[in-house]
Order: C-alpha cells, then sequence, then structure tokens
C-alpha cells in the first residue's frame, strides 16, 4: 500500500542544481539560503564533476555530484547525479554502471538525470542498473528547450516491472536570470525526523511524491482501492501498464450531468456507466459513478476537482497518479506494484 497522510511529518527538497564550484550563478551558502528563503527543508547541491559539501543550521544538505558518463544508443552520455556522498574517488570512474555500482556501495542513492534531455531510449536505460529513479520532471531542460518531462521514459521501465521512482527537480543554474530555472519542480518527502539519515532512507523507500505545485494532502493506493484529496485540481491521471489507468477531467463533468439528465443522453451513457448519482451541499458536489464492479466517487467545487474515490482494480503491473492543476502544473506520486 501507498499512503500520504497530513499528519505525518513532510518537508520539501531540491535534489538537483547547480553552483559556482561549477557552472551555476549562486556561491554555495548563496544556494543553500536561495532554497531555505523558499521554504525548503533538504538541498543537496550537485555540481559537475565536483562534489560540494554546503553545510547548514537551518536545512539539512546532502552532498552530491553530477557526472556524465558512458555513451548511449544515440551517442550521448548518462548524467548520473549522486547523492549522499562525499568519496573523490568516484570522480576518477569512467563507466556509468561503475559509477552507479560506487555510489551504491558508498551508501549513496544514484539518479538518472533528464533522460528526454539526455536523448536516452527505452533501452539506455534497461542497460543498465541499480539507480534508485530518473528525473520525470527538470525545470532547467524544461524553460530551456522543452525537454523537461521524462515520463514516458518512466511508465517505460515501470511496465517492465521496474520500481523506479520518479523525481522532480531543478538542476537550477541561473536562479534569478531568465529563464528561470529554480524553484520549480521539488518532492515532498515523508520523514520521521530531520535529519540526513531519515531523508536518506525514505528517499530509497520511495516515501514521497514529486511536484511543480499541487500538493496531495491524502492518499490511499493499493491493488482494488484509490482515495486521494488535493489541492484543487483540473485532472488526474491514473496511469498504469498499456492501455489501462482512468484520465478524470473537471471539464468532462458537467457535460455528463447534462446528458445524464434526459433520456437520450442517458442511453448513450449505458455504455459508459451501469448508474450515475449526484449530490451537492455547500457547493461541492459528489458525483457517484458505478461500472460493473467499479465504483467512483468524486467530489468538486468551483475551483476544481478536491477528491477522488475509486474502489475496483485499477490497472496491471504498476499504478501511479499524477494531478493536474488548471495552470497546467503537476503531482506525481511514485507507482505501486499490483498484485493481481
Amino acid at each position: 500500500m501507498y499512503k500520504i497522510s497530513s499528519d505525518k511529518l513532510w518537508i520539501k527538497g531540491s535534489l538537483h542544481c547547480h553552483s559556482t564550484a561549477s557552472d551555476g550563478r549562486l556561491a554555495p551558502e548563496d544556494v543553500i539560503e536561495y532554497y531555505a528563503h523558499r521554504g525548503y527543508h533538504l538541498v543537496s547541491i550537485t555540481d559537475h564533476e565536483k562534489i560540494t559539501n554546503a553545510n547548514s543550521r537551518s536545512i539539512i544538505t546532502l552532498s552530491g555530484v553530477e557526472l556524465s558518463r558512458g555513451k548511449s544508443r544515440l551517442g550521448e552520455p548518462y548524467h548520473v547525479v549522486a547523492l549522499g556522498v562525499d568519496d573523490p574517488h568516484i570522480l576518477k570512474l569512467r563507466e556509468v554502471q561503475d559509477v552507479i555500482d560506487a555510489v551504491n556501495s558508498m551508501g549513496g542513492l544514484a539518479l538518472i538525470a533528464h533522460p528526454y534531455w539526455s536523448s536516452l531510449t527505452h533501452g539506455d536505460l534497461m542497460n543498465i542498473e541499480g539507480y534508485i529513479a530518473i528525473e520525470i520532471y527538470n525545470t532547467g531542460c524544461d524553460v530551456e528547450v522543452g525537454k523537461g518531462y521524462s515520463t514516458v521514459h518512466w511508465d517505460g521501465l515501470l511496465s517492465r516491472g521496474l520500481m523506479i521512482w520518479g523525481v522532480a527537480v531543478d538542476d537550477a543554474h541561473r536562479y534569478f536570470m531568465y529563464p528561470i530555472d529554480a524553484d520549480g519542480g521539488w518532492i515532498w518527502i515523508d520523514v520521521p525526523e530531520e535529519d540526513e539519515e531519515a531523508v536518506m532512507k525514505s528517499l530509497k523507500e520511495g516515501r514521497f511524491y514529486s511536484s511543480t505545485g499541487p500538493m496531495i494532502q491524502e492518499l490511499e493506493l493499493t491493488d482494488e482501492l484509490l482515495h486521494i484529496e488535493a489541492t484543487p485540481a483540473a485532472r488526474v491521471n491514473i496511469i498504469s501498464h498499456n492501455g489501462r489507468g482512468i484520465c478524470i477531467h473537471e471539464s468532462f463533468i458537467p457535460r455528463i450531468l447534462e446528458m445524464w439528465s434526459n433520456p437520450e443522453g442517458r442511453r448513450e451513457l449505458k455504455d459508459l456507466f451501469d448508474n450515475l448519482e449526484v449530490t451537492e451541499e455547500k457547493g461541492l458536489k459528489r458525483v457517484f459513478v458505478s461500472r460493473g464492479a467499479i465504483k467512483l466517487e468524486i467530489s468538486y467545487g468551483r475551483r476544481g476537482l478536491e477528491a477522488i474515490h475509486i474502489e475496483g482494480r485499477l490497472g496491471r503491473g504498476y499504478v501511479r497518479v499524477e494531478v493536474i492543476d488548471r495552470e497546467g502544473k503537476v503531482a506525481w506520486t511514485n507507482p505501486i506494484r499490483l498484485n493481481h
């Protein structure tokens, strides 16, 4: 079961950014201040080919580095972000798999950076192992060249049965210079306490979700149940293997209710639903829909979708959820493996 609860401790984290130690515009201590001022409690400065340790009394800092190694099928290097490592020996390694193996042996965590921007194929990602996550959103790659999203790569790996986590990051270099590449993608981590050991454990176990804006307040996800409450959304996607899953869009609902209210429209919808009911209280509508063994409840108001509850089989192999607001900002849960 994958669960998010608002009564736990959640901290906001930036896992990929750069300083003047490589090609960033801010000194390491100013990078820390930049994120601390914006409500982050975790930062890892991951300079190119250089391990940067930037300590802070106000927030958690993870040592990190970004290394470009190996060659993909399209002739481009892999970019590996290593978190929680400070042994300079890693800088001498030339092969991407050797880097990942060394990170793991040092007790660190290896992420594959911006697969779309790097022109990595599904085969490239299947040719290496031992990394815990890929960057599914990279702010810098998005605002610079429109190659920030790598969810297609993610779903390919998940469909092959690999439980790889997805992280949203900045890859910040400019900070205050346009196009601004900072404070655009982050993670919310569930930790028992605010320290480096707890953060590393939660990251390894996938106890976090990623976002460019929306917040997930409550979520329970199992083989046959989804319950999610979030900041108002325009759309919620339940994504699984191949063509399985469902998209719930706020713009669909008024039209469906209008069709259901008249005999001709209801006959058309009978191919989709067995039954549909609506209740309303204090400006919040609840739509109850059933189709065979599937039961769906949607709660929404003038600001958008607020809660989704689904009972029944949600997909095959794995399920993950996306929450998208009216500005196109997205929150992504990590996947769960389905047992049936």
